[in-house]
């Protein structure tokens, strides 16, 4: 997600850690069988619908959304209208983060063959001027020399 903070703040562990292991666990089981039938994301927020597992009953809406004080959270099923964080906004957070997790591969793989057709000198060049800003970077080209020497 590019907006907002819920991109720092919505990871599995983080999930886990908030609604504890048997929700987690459910909402995942209902990620895994594929139940979210969609998820949408925007600045701060996701919003998705999840089908129940009684197929005669309407689908839940969900919505997840950054607050100053962390995660914030509305589903239209009995534990959501209880303002718990249920089974379905797990299964919503994971479906986002799975698409952000194939979403970021497609976006290196594309990069990879970009960056095929730049020159060598070119290609070093950028690099040598990014690593005099970022350490993190030059640490990372250092370690690659390393071990391309032994």
């Amino acid at each position: 997600m590019t907006g907002g903070g819920i991109a720092n703040i919505l990871h599995r562990e983080t999930l886990a850690m908030i609604v504890g292991s048997k929700t987690f666990e459910r909402g995942e089981q209902c990620f895994t069988t594929g139940r979210v039938l969609g998820v949408e994301s925007g600045p701060g927020e996701l919003c998705g619908v999840v089908r129940p597992q009684d197929r005669t009953r309407a689908p839940y809406e969900v919505r997840i959304w950054v607050r100053d004080d962390g995660l914030a959270y509305q589903c239209t099923c009995p534990i959501g209208e209880a303002r718990q964080f249920c089974k379905h906004a797990v299964a919503i957070a994971l479906a986002h983060l799975e698409r952000e997790a194939q979403r970021g591969e497609r976006e290196l793989a594309a990069l990879r063959t970009q960056l095929m057709n730049v020159s060598m000198a070119a290609l070093l060049d950028g690099l040598v001027q990014h690593a005099r800003v970022d350490r993190d970077l030059l640490d990372a080209l250092k370690r690659i020399c390393e071990r391309a020497q032994r």
